[in-house]
């Protein structure tokens, strides 16, 4: 009987905790399933966002469960009728953030008046660095900024349309485009060339929306170039000729980077040192060759006349009496590019070969150096010896695309005076 008596007394509270554990077990369930349709919600939230033009996969890994997303997106393309600016604008955020969401996505598009793309040509130029070939009448670029918690990746591109563009009271023939999208990378230096590379056609998928549906003039841009593989201790097999220390470049550690498979319309490859060294003089410690055929060729030939660094467009820096150059110090490493062209299997193309020596640029913005005569000299005759080797590589841009009937245009010097 005690023994019923003692059963009976601890039998209401085993009961109670096997109650108590359905209960946390049931909450945890429902939370977790709570969570995993919230964030099915999302995805297809992204999914359908700014006119179906976010890159949904790769941005998968940023879209959370414990939250909804919150968007916002007009546009007179979007709303036909709608008074706005833009032709699209659309914000996509999730998480809040002591001063910002944790993640954001952004598209813009913009029909702009004639006053607006006059303010921007005036301001200041520079050489595009989109990863992707571009045709005439386009501009872009791309970039990196920090956050208060991890980094974005942005591009734009200004896009000319020769049949005018719908949407503004005011004519308008220009088109601005321009996206930020999510990084993993800690800070803006951290953020890989594949974060830019989709930045970059997430602008074009974007401008290739508007111009198809405006009937603008302007014609699709295409995205097929080989993307740029990230930084590595050996060169691609395209380019696989860049080697410095037949160059006599800097003798030091070298970073390479490049396509990795052969398009006939651009090629490029990079490398530059992960520290100073070398030789006596100014040794090379960075060096870029590019290639460009047909359209292409057009719309970087343009975009470098419009930046001032084309062939032709500056006097060669005036040299004193004992042969030495004065160079001002910028922000910017001085490089010396030499251009080529030659008729390649994809129409005329331009070949640009660009080295940057190891220059040390001072502590004042324009403060004036003086490079030694038989530096500079040393400098020009590295440029000619590596357009002569991208030429005559065989397994080079150069070489895949047949290049023949080369004429060497001129150097540039890329430095302020």
């Amino acid at each position: 009987m005690r023994w019923i008596r003692g059963r009976r007394a601890w039998f209401p509270y085993a009961l109670a905790g096997g109650v108590l554990a359905l209960v946390v077990v049931g909450t945890v369930g429902w939370f977790l399933a709570d969570r995993a349709q919230q964030r099915a919600d999302n995805l297809r939230q992204l999914d359908r966002a700014c006119a179906g033009l976010l890159p949904g996969e790769r941005l998968r890994g940023f879209v959370p469960g414990d939250g909804a997303g919150a968007l916002e997106e007009y546009g007179t393309m979007l709303h036909p009728g709608q008074e706005s600016r833009a032709l699209l604008n659309c914000t996509l955020s999730w998480g809040s953030g002591r001063w910002e969401p944790a993640h954001r996505v952004r598209i813009r598009a913009e029909a702009q008046i004639a006053a607006q793309a006059e303010e921007a040509e005036a301001g200041f130029r520079h050489i595009s660095d989109f990863p992707l070939p571009l045709p005439p009448g386009v501009t872009g670029s791309t970039g990196a900024d920090d956050r208060v918690v991890g980094s974005e990746v942005s591009a734009s591109l200004s896009v000319e349309c020769p049949g005018g563009l719908r949407g503004r009271k005011a004519p308008s023939r220009t088109l601005q485009v321009s996206v930020e999208l999510p990084s993993k990378a800690d800070s803006e230096y951290d953020v890989p060339a594949t974060d830019h590379l989709l930045a970059a056609r997430t602008a074009v998928a974007t401008a290739n929306w508007v111009t198809e549906r405006q009937k603008c003039g302007a014609g699709p841009i295409r995205t097929d170039a080989s993307p740029r593989p990230a930084a590595g201790p050996t060169p691609t097999e395209l380019c696989a000729w860049l080697d410095p220390e037949e160059l006599e470049f800097a003798r030091d550690t070298w970073e390479f980077s490049g396509d990795g498979a052969y398009n006939r319309r651009a090629g490029f490859c990079s490398g530059h040192t992960t520290g100073y060294g070398g030789p006596p003089g100014l040794p090379v410690v960075e060096v870029t060759a590019e290639s460009w055929s047909g359209e292409f060729a057009r719309g970087a030939y343009e975009r470098h006349t419009d930046a001032g660094t084309a062939p032709g467009q500056r006097e060669p820096s005036p040299a004193r009496r004992d042969g030495s150059v004065v160079i001002r110090t910028s922000a910017f490493s001085p490089k010396l590019a030499l251009w080529a062209e030659s008729e390649c299997d994809g129409g005329t193309a331009y070949h640009r070969i660009a080295v940057t020596p190891a220059f040390d640029n001072g502590t004042g913005d324009g403060e004036k150096r003086v490079v030694e005569g038989a530096d500079r000299k040393r400098l020009s005759a590295d440029a000619r010896a590596t357009l002569d080797r991208y030429l005559a590589a065989a397994d080079g841009w150069p070489g895949r695309a047949n290049c023949r009937a080369t004429t060497v245009l001129g150097e540039v010097e890329e430095w302020p005076r």
